[in-house]
């Protein structure tokens, strides 16, 4: 296995920067409720958890999201003036949301550090993203929460199996797939994920071999060069093009990949480079439908 430049504890760090990241515990209270109970002002910074409950059809319980900057496609049943914007990703308007009054808020990774605010506006606040280092399980987990909350944990179950046996079925068809590499592009740079990443889900949960082992610190994977790229030699790629699913200028992945020594590896020759969507795997990261969307997404590029 070839080794390129160091991804040191990549899977804690990606907790606080990047996209899709890490998920903490719970805080505070928490109640269970029957079907048709539960809070009714729910507060959202997390595009994970506003997933689940749209997908548990309480979309009707939240009051206020974060919808600045791109609002992902997959979050569409949020669009309306009804839902009121509370910021950004990473910095949501504690005002708007105290005019709000919630009940409960769901946090995303990415305002991890603002929970002892949230708590000071909320009875009820809890992580709604999932861990990225076991991201089915983890998103299992939160989706319990969550359902458990409204009384909605049958529902929760059976969309649960479904996506336990998507994880079966691809994990069969990945065993003889051969080796593969996650890249993302940005900013005219690309850079690799490996095991133990952000995107660790695509090897260890859906059973891809890694064509080589990438190390680096911080939470945007390896740099690597188009000739170790080539190296690698991998028989699948999966690319993720960070500035189209944040909105920023800069070169598209798919011709920044157009070049000659990308050209000659293995992926590109059979036709097995594989655009992700980014706005789930970047920004939502997990949540009932967008984790089924996303381990579709790898299926397909294996069937």
């Amino acid at each position: 296995m070839k080794r390129f430049p160091k991804i040191v504890a990549a899977t804690a760090a990606i907790a606080l920067t990047g996209g899709a990241l890490t998920a903490c515990g719970s805080s505070d209270a928490q109640s269970a409720g029957n079907e048709g109970e539960g809070p009714t002002r729910v507060v959202l910074t997390s595009h994970a958890a506003a997933d689940t409950l749209d997908e548990l059809d309480l979309e009707d319980r939240v009051v206020g999201l974060v919808k600045t900057g791109v609002f992902p496609e997959a979050l569409d049943a949020y669009s309306g003036d009804e839902y009121t914007d509370i910021g950004s990703l990473k910095e949501p308007k504690m005002d708007v949301i105290a005019e709000l009054g919630p009940d409960l808020i769901l946090f995303g990774n990415r305002t991890r550090e603002m929970e002892p605010e949230f708590a000071k506006i909320s009875d009820q606040v809890i992580a709604g993203d999932p861990d990225t280092s076991e991201t089915i399980a983890s998103n299992r987990a939160k989706v319990e929460e969550i359902a458990a909350l409204f009384g909605a944990e049958d529902k929760a179950a059976g969309e649960l199996a479904e996506i336990d046996e998507m994880v079966s079925a691809t994990k069969a068809k990945a065993e003889g797939a051969g080796t593969a590499l996650v890249l993302m592009t940005s900013g005219g740079k690309v850079t690799g994920y490996g095991p133990g990443s952000r995107f660790d889900l695509i090897f260890n949960e859906l059973g891809m071999t890694p064509a080589g082992e990438l190390e680096a610190e911080g939470s945007h994977g390896a740099p690597l060069s188009w000739e170790q790229i080539a190296e690698l030699n991998p028989d699948h790629v999966f690319v993720i093009d960070r500035d189209a699913a944040i909105g920023a200028e800069g070169e598209a992945a798919a011709a920044l990949l157009d070049n000659p020594l990308f050209n000659r590896t293995a992926a590109a020759t059979n036709d097995n480079v594989h655009f992700l969507d980014g706005q789930n795997w970047y920004l939502v990261g997990g949540g009932l439908g967008v984790l089924e969307a996303m381990i579709d997404e790898i299926d397909s590029a294996v069937s």
